[in-house]
């Protein structure tokens, strides 16, 4: 999909700097607390002392039933939203019926300088003010661990480039885990909250795209940050599924992966897709990635459907859709995503909300509802949409067994 939907470093910052600003940072190091430590037992090594070698747990099964809901990352990302309007705009999709919002976990935002004499130095105010929001709402974060922070970047300026190295990635992944995982310091912090932990973890955003694997895709490059993200996340949280990142073309990528580093086999724990299009279409790209992961020995691994949707503006842009016929696209796929014989795990619409301020700008106008507040029909046919994906229907017999 089209990098017209990243709402780019600049803007990113602006947020960042203004939270920084107005609230003390949260420190702590590199060296975390495991469950095992805590119950007095040794303490693990860190992720950056996890060799690439180091025999990895098997796939943890797929969830038990599948979730709905919509990315909510403009909400967070760009530093136009006040505290009033997320918390509105998060009651109006909690209101559908959605259970699941997806948005960044950014990198850059905390850990903005590089590791002091190894240690690695974090700030949660951003990640706190997510994870905040969305339990106060009974919203669960699926969240994205992306992307280069400046310091680790392997192309200076290109916070879409891969980073440098993978076991500083796997130590911000480790140290996210350890503080919103389950038993999360965040959560022993703050109990006053729901204890919603974060039960999966995004590797990335579209490492098969190269707008955001700058500057071109690299699929055993990916294999090993993924495994070195997942080891390090088994070691403070082994119950949290890590997933492979929202793929815009699994049917290729996948196989080379796999080829690329054949220790991945049994122990990937999902893998997320974006099969954009009109509903006929996206059925499809559904049926072919499962068949790709079937054809890979991994019928069993569940599908994450972590975006899909279509913008209203301009004509002719990717995903566009006129606005009058959106809200029966969502209605329909919505209804069918419900009760396909995919293994899908989760379905999340791109977006909840988004700016609508530039017409020639087609990631101003993925959003279903306004950015003011108010409903929409497209909104209204999300709500309709959940509702019939979870109401009794037979199956619908998309994908071989």
């Amino acid at each position: 999909m089209t990098g017209s939907r990243d709402p780019g470093r600049d803007r990113r910052w602006l947020i960042v700097s203004g939270l920084t600003a107005v609230v003390t940072a949260v420190v702590v190091g590199v060296v975390l607390v495991s469950p095992a430590a805590r119950s007095g037992k040794p303490a693990p090594p860190p992720a950056s002392g996890i060799p690439l070698e180091a025999k990895s747990r098997p796939a943890l099964p797929p969830p038990p039933g599948a979730q709905f809901g919509a990315s909510v990352n403009h909400l967070f990302n760009d530093g136009t939203y006040s505290p009033a309007q997320v918390d509105a705009q998060l009651a109006a999709l909690r209101a559908t019926g959605a259970t699941l919002a997806r948005s960044d976990a950014l990198w850059e935002a905390t850990e903005p300088q590089p590791p002091v004499d190894g240690a690695h130095h974090y700030s949660w105010t951003f990640d706190d003010a997510i994870a905040t929001a969305l339990a106060t709402h009974g919203l669960s974060w699926l969240p994205i661990l992306d992307y280069s922070a400046p310091w680790a970047q392997s192309i200076p300026g290109q916070d879409h480039s891969p980073p440098r190295s993978d076991a500083d990635y796997a130590a911000y992944a480790q140290a996210f885990a350890h503080r919103y995982g389950t038993g999360g310091s965040f959560w022993r912090a703050h109990p006053g909250l729901p204890d919603d932990p974060v039960q999966t973890i995004e590797i990335w955003n579209e490492p098969d795209n190269p707008q955001f694997w700058t500057p071109s895709p690299d699929p055993a490059g990916y294999a090993d940050l993924y495994l070195a993200a997942r080891r390090a996340i088994d070691v403070v949280d082994p119950g949290t599924r890590v997933i492979v990142g929202g793929l815009t073309d699994p049917t290729g990528f996948l196989p080379a992966m796999m080829r690329a580093q054949p220790q991945l086999q049994g122990h990937i724990d999902g893998v997320a897709i974006h099969p954009y299009g009109s509903p006929p279409v996206l059925l499809s790209r559904i049926r072919n990635a499962r068949a790709t992961l079937s054809s890979l020995g991994m019928a069993a691994t569940p599908l994450y459907m972590t975006e899909f949707g279509w913008t209203t503006a301009p004509a002719g842009a990717t995903a566009y859709v006129p606005a009058a016929r959106r809200p029966a696209y969502i209605l329909q796929t919505l209804t069918e995503l419900g009760h396909l014989n995919c293994g899908l795990a989760a379905s999340v619409l791109y977006a909840w909300t988004t700016p609508q301020r530039n017409r020639a700008d087609g990631g101003d106008w993925y959003g279903i509802h306004d950015p003011d507040g108010a409903s929409t029909p497209s909104s209204s046919a999300f709500a309709a949409g959940l509702r019939a994906a979870v109401a009794p229907a037979p199956e619908i017999d998309l994908c071989p067994r």
